[in-house]
């Protein structure tokens, strides 16, 4: 991920985009300011493949994700102009530990040089949502030498 261009719209203050995307998450959660929508804007370095989003939060748990590939400067008004490339549904059941692993729809995010995660709601109902981890799983596409890969003899 590029920490530089990365941003969070509605959070009630200025946390380090980083520290929410590192292994060990934040010490201190990003929360929803104004409301319980939260967009989080990721570009990453380089083009990847992903299959996995990992959302982490104690309480004001995400409930209604819309991901958007590729989608860059995106605003609120933006998120019903523009079909998400998945919509996940989470559940309380989903966060062991407070963390909830999405398994993405892997043919659909084969090339994501960014990612808005649209937070709609929360489980709890309230005004106020928080996160306090996101990582991913995938591949980096540079790692994948496509022409590195040959025909094994006998194998017609």
């Amino acid at each position: 991920i590029n920490p530089a261009g990365a941003e969070v719209l509605n959070a009630a203050s200025n946390v380090s985009i980083t520290a929410l995307v590192s292994v060990d998450g934040v010490p201190e959660p990003v929360k929803s300011d104004v409301d319980e929508q939260l967009l989080v804007y990721l570009p990453f370095k380089q083009p990847v493949r992903l299959h996995t989003v990992i959302v982490g939060s104690a309480e004001g748990c995400p409930k209604t994700l819309k991901l958007f590939v590729n989608r860059t400067s995106m605003t609120f008004d933006d998120v019903d102009s523009y079909p998400p490339t998945q919509v996940v549904e989470l559940k309380a059941g989903d966060y062991a530990d407070g963390v909830a692993t999405v398994t993405l729809q892997f043919v659909k995010f084969q090339s994501v040089n960014s990612l808005t995660i649209f937070v709609a709601d929360n489980l709890d109902g309230s005004e106020v949502t928080t996160l306090s981890k996101l990582q991913f799983r995938g591949i980096p596409i540079a790692a994948t030498d496509v022409s590195a890969i040959k025909k094994q003899p006998g194998s017609d």
